[in-house]
């Protein structure tokens, strides 16, 4: 028996929702009438959903891959992947991406999946390998698009058009209006929805200004001012300045992530995992951070060194003010440092603080050396974890489920205690690693 996809009502509530935004109604709309759509919309958005909840109405259980979304990085990808889960859609959903093992994926494509997300690259390695039929695809969606052609993947995407012969909707979803569409779309007379005019975010500008050469200083003061369910990203130009200020906040013991090009990726998702369920209060990163990640509602936007350009000013202050509607970006400049000419007025100044003494977060991260591939899921560790007695649901935070391993966020005060009873506990009547990730 196949089972319906829920109801735009079932869906709302699967997310959290109570209605959806202004962006994703006119996509819904727009759907109705045109084949061809272009979504001009920011990080932070919602265009996720929007471009989601577009293409349902034609999808079919069990008839093949029937939507492609392609996206330009792995982070971009798993965000996606993970909006889809939420949604619960009784769909399956493949993620296909560069990092992760080609073998797992191929065996996942035994039953197809009605919703395929990946990479340009991985993709089109899968069509050349043949691992599953495009011929069924007749949805596709380019998410972050003038991303992908900034990265070079023009030919991959060629390449993966050329097999999608069945194509009957297009979704273009970019930053930026102003870009040349490649003519392989066949992207004619498209549906503008231009996001950046219908829900406008409230973001707070302000500036810390702080003597020469005490910029370090001034970011510690503003991360001592956190409260403790108010979290931050601190933004970089470079990698090298990100290890600099994790190297100086080692010295007061800081619970941060850090996130950049250089890490490898296993790394980089344990430290965005990390701040999203709240292990880490701050998470110290460059540009990369600034679109398509997946990490949780925003309260502060702090640029460390400021962006060369607008564009990435307005995307680093895209990741708050999300389903909020408000957040606060602030610029920390020293003596005498000009502002940038896209800055249109002057921030508010923030007064000088004494530094205060860093917060420690209230959650932890488990690792747990099971994973899908071994059968285990989320109410296998909540019964694990529940079965000591000096533990309650309220202990237990985010849990996430990999291939061959799971992380669960753990109330700090029961760490160490719950660290030494889960040593000779097994998981479904195996011996599991389990450790606290640092």
């Amino acid at each position: 028996m196949t089972i319906p996809v829920p109801s735009s009502k079932e869906i709302l509530k699967h997310l959290g929702f109570k209605d959806f935004n202004s962006i994703q109604k006119e996509m819904i709309l727009a759907a109705e009438k045109d084949q061809n759509i272009m979504l001009v919309a920011p990080t932070g958005s919602g265009k996720t959903v929007g471009f989601i909840m577009a293409v349902l109405n034609n999808v079919k259980p069990g008839r093949g891959v029937q939507v492609l979304i392609l996206a330009p990085t792995r982070e971009l990808v798993l965000q996606i992947e993970q909006v889809l889960r939420q949604m619960k859609l009784n769909l399956k959903v493949n993620a296909c991406y560069g990092g992760h093992p080609f073998k797992i994926e191929r065996n996942n494509f035994s039953t197809p999946p009605e919703i395929l997300v990946g990479t340009p690259g991985r993709i089109e390695d899968h069509i050349k390998r043949e691992t599953f039929n495009p011929e069924t695809i007749t949805q596709l969606i380019f998410d972050e698009f003038d991303k992908s052609l900034e990265y070079g993947f023009t030919s991959q995407m060629e390449a993966i058009v050329s097999h999608l012969s069945k194509i009957e909707r297009q979704i273009l979803v970019s930053a930026t209006q102003s870009l040349d569409v490649p003519s392989y779309l066949n992207f004619n007379k498209p549906h503008l929805i231009n996001a950046t005019k219908i829900d406008k975010p409230d973001i707070a500008l302000k500036q810390l200004i702080v003597p020469k050469d005490e910029k370090f200083e001034g970011l510690l003061q503003l991360l001592s001012q956190l409260k403790e369910n108010e979290n931050a990203i601190v933004f970089v130009n470079h990698r090298d300045a990100s290890e600099r200020i994790c190297d100086y906040l080692d010295r007061f013991n800081a619970a941060y992530a850090i996130f950049h090009g250089g890490l490898k990726q296993t790394t980089r998702e344990l430290e965005l995992m990390k701040f999203r369920n709240g292990s880490a209060q701050f998470l110290i990163a460059t540009d990369i951070a600034a679109r398509g990640i997946d990490i949780p509602e925003l309260d502060f936007v702090i640029h460390y060194q400021m962006p060369i350009n607008e564009s990435a000013f307005i995307h680093r202050n895209g990741r708050t003010a999300r389903m909020k509607s408000t957040g606060t970006s602030i610029l920390i400049q020293t003596d005498g440092d000009a502002l940038p000419d896209y800055l249109k007025e002057e921030p508010e100044i923030i007064p000088n603080q004494e530094i205060q003494g860093l917060i420690e977060p209230e959650w932890v991260t488990f690792y747990i050396g099971k994973g899908k591939k071994d059968k285990v899921n989320k109410i296998d560790l909540v019964g694990y974890f529940l079965q000591f007695d000096f533990m309650t649901k309220s202990d237990l935070g985010l849990i996430e489920i990999k291939d061959y391993s799971a992380y669960i966020a753990i109330k700090r005060k029961n760490a160490q205690r719950l660290l030494k009873a889960s040593q000779t506990k097994k998981i479904k009547n195996r011996t599991t690693k389990i450790q606290l990730v640092k």
